[in-house]
């Protein structure tokens, strides 16, 4: 088993780390997997993409929803959240 150390910026390293977050995965996970596809395909294409300013700003926003900077309303039933979707999308229409 291998160890590897690497250094991120900070900016790089917290957008990284709310993205893996939101894939419900941990840093060493991500590059674990990063290592694994690398030597499946031999050339991760994924590598190289950088994320538009719209997801920035979606990883922004999830990391204010974790730390508790904006809510999120959640929800434990399926059709209380499409109710509520589908009446925001009415009030939209009016």
């Amino acid at each position: 088993m291998a160890d590897i150390t690497v250094k991120i910026d900070d900016n790089t390293y917290e957008h990284a780390l709310a993205l893996f977050a939101f894939r419900g995965m941990s840093a060493e996970a991500a590059v674990k997997e990063l290592f694994e596809r690398a030597s499946y395909d031999e050339y991760p294409q994924y590598v190289h993409l950088e994320p538009n300013a719209e997801t920035i700003a979606a990883m922004q926003e999830c990391e204010d929803i974790i730390s508790g900077k904006v809510y999120a309303k959640t929800y434990t039933d399926v059709d209380e959240m499409f109710r509520d979707i589908l009446s925001e999308e009415d009030d939209d229409d009016t």
